[in-house]
């Protein structure tokens, strides 16, 4: 076996170049050895590369321009611009339903696109929406707003203006004068007894506080309002309101009106029962409404007796503003509202006077409630009498009929 030493790597000979002369042989040599052993000189080399490098790059350049089209055919730079920006037109542009619009109408659109131009046409739209709703707003209130007489400044309403119908209820309004009074003939068709309600300031019996008849009927927004009885002023009565005993103090000194379950009204004169009697006897019949007030003005479809002595004067010649109601026939109602202590426009009724005007409409049944500075009539959404002390009196209570 060879020693270790008999195996080491012999170094490789390079043969890419002839081996260097040596040293002391270098400066002796003739040009043509030097020739042999370095090739050519070395400003021949450099010269020989240059020129064998131009030759390469000519040919290639040649090679391109016969592969390629003629230079005249070579697009712009801006040309080239247009047609991608046409192909990102293209692949961005979600197309709409409808008619497809060209490309370059839609990069027409795309380059006229004013964000702020939007904003100001999106805003002029949404103010001629409003704009539209005020005025069809306006052309519906007319249907009950007044028509002033330049000479006096009171209310004036032509025949017909003041009118409501609906599926549910049918309420016409004619405005009259007689003498010297001004007076509101309110002829109301209801489809069920449930529509006539009351209501009370601060929605609640025991509240203990006073609004105009506007503030309490705009909560409920009903077709017509009326004042009531104004029973909070008295401490005691039979009070029942949408079919809930709130009060069962029996009382003589007024009359009662009763609404029963099916809408009919009757009056009870005779107040001389025990205490509490009455209202458990109305509260077993499912009595609807009661009001404290009076007199009874028509019974039977005739004239009722009025009292000598009273709550309230029942004589002829003591004019006052005032709100009745009555019934012609089933759900049937009417109301008349009287204004006063208007010189020039109504002095007020009497309650002779107040009692034939329910004749002449044939009621078969009339009952007076409170009046004076209460008086009040609204009709979808506003006030259309002119109440005696200039502005609504705030009351305790409301009789309205709804939709």
């Amino acid at each position: 076996m060879k020693p270790l030493d008999q195996f080491k790597r012999t170094p490789l000979r390079r043969y890419d170049k002839a081996p260097p002369p040596p040293p002391e042989e270098k400066r002796t040599l003739e040009p043509a050895i030097r020739k042999r052993y370095f090739g050519v000189p070395s400003f021949e080399r450099m010269h020989a590369g240059r020129w064998l490098g131009g030759a390469i790059c000519a040919a290639m350049l040649l090679t391109l321009c016969n592969a390629s089209a003629p230079m005249g055919d070579v697009p712009t730079v801006q040309q080239r611009f247009t047609q991608w920006a046409v192909i990102q037109n293209e692949k961005t542009v979600q197309r709409l339903p409808g008619p497809t619009p060209e490309p370059d109408s839609a990069l027409a659109a795309a380059a006229s696109f004013n964000p702020d131009q939007e904003k100001l046409e999106v805003k002029q739209e949404a103010k001629q929406e409003t704009l539209t709703a005020q005025a069809e707003t306006r052309q519906e209130t007319t249907q009950t707003q007044t028509t002033a007489d330049t000479s006096t400044g009171f209310k004036h309403y032509e025949p017909g203006q003041l009118h409501y119908e609906s599926d549910n209820i049918a309420v016409s309004i004619e405005q009259k004068t007689k003498d010297s009074m001004t007076y509101f003939v309110c002829d109301i068709q209801l489809s069920s007894a449930d529509q006539f309600r009351t209501a009370f300031a601060g929605d609640d019996f025991k509240s203990g506080i006073y609004e105009a008849v506007s503030d309490i009927a705009g909560r409920y927004n009903p077709v017509l309002a009326i004042n009531a009885d104004f029973c909070r002023y008295h401490r005691d009565g039979v009070i029942i309101r949408n079919g809930e005993v709130l009060r069962r103090q029996n009382i003589q000194k007024h009359h009662l009106l009763i609404v029963d379950k099916d809408g009919n009204l009757s009056a009870q004169t005779d107040r001389s029962g025990k205490q509490g009697l009455v209202a458990n006897k109305l509260e077993q019949a499912q009595t609807w409404q009661t009001f404290e007030f009076g007199p009874v003005l028509v019974e039977d479809g005739k004239a009722a007796t009025l009292p000598s002595s009273f709550y309230v004067n029942c004589h002829d010649g003591y004019y006052e503003p005032r709100t009745a109601i009555g019934q012609i026939g089933p759900l049937h109602y009417i109301v008349i509202v009287v204004d006063g202590r208007r010189e020039g426009y109504s002095t007020g009724a009497s309650i002779p006077q107040l009692q034939q005007l329910f004749l002449d409409e044939g009621a078969e049944f009339a009952f007076n409630l409170d009046g004076g500075g209460s008086t009040t009539l609204y009709f979808r959404g506003e006030v259309i009498n002119m109440p005696s002390g200039g502005k609504e009196r705030s009351v305790s209570d409301i009789i309205m009929f709804t939709n």
